[in-house]
């Protein structure tokens, strides 16, 4: 394995994963590996995929850098959603800007094509939710793979 996963290999990954098994769980936040971005600033930790549950669902956290972005992108096979669980910024969703603050909450139907940006000087952070891990996501712009990020 070349060390990278696809964004779209997210939900059978064990790379990043910190529990497996289809039992219960309980576990701390920091204790999850970081993954990062292959082209850009974001961070995400896998909560839960079928590799660690055996069910067909993928959560996780996403930590944009002050200024960052998420490719233009969209998602077939799948809804997804997420809540702003700190700082701010902005979503544009089918070509409609919507801001972005902690609490805000956004539900993505099946295809509408999205892309996230985190304020020029705020960090975000938000949970994120897919209806079916396993789903294609499309890139408009660069495709993303995320990397194990060696903690020191």
């Amino acid at each position: 394995m070349s060390g990278t996963v696809p964004h779209h290999k997210l939900f059978e990954s064990t790379i990043g994963s910190s529990v497996a098994g289809k039992e219960s769980k309980v576990f701390h936040l920091d204790d999850v590996p970081d993954l990062a971005s292959d082209h850009d600033r974001r961070r995400k930790k896998v909560l839960f995929n079928s590799a660690m549950t055996g069910t067909e669902m993928l959560v996780d956290v996403l930590f944009y850098a002050p200024g960052g972005t998420s490719p233009l992108h969209y998602h077939s096979g799948t809804e997804h959603y997420f809540m702003v669980l700190d700082g701010r910024g902005h979503i544009t969703i089918s070509g409609q800007d919507y801001p972005l603050r902690a609490g805000s909450v956004v539900w993505l139907a099946e295809g509408d094509p999205h892309k996230v940006f985190a304020a020029e000087d705020s960090p975000m952070v938000f949970l994120e939710y897919f209806s079916k891990g396993k789903h294609e996501t499309v890139f408009v712009e660069q495709a993303c793979e995320w990397r194990p990020e060696q903690r020191g």
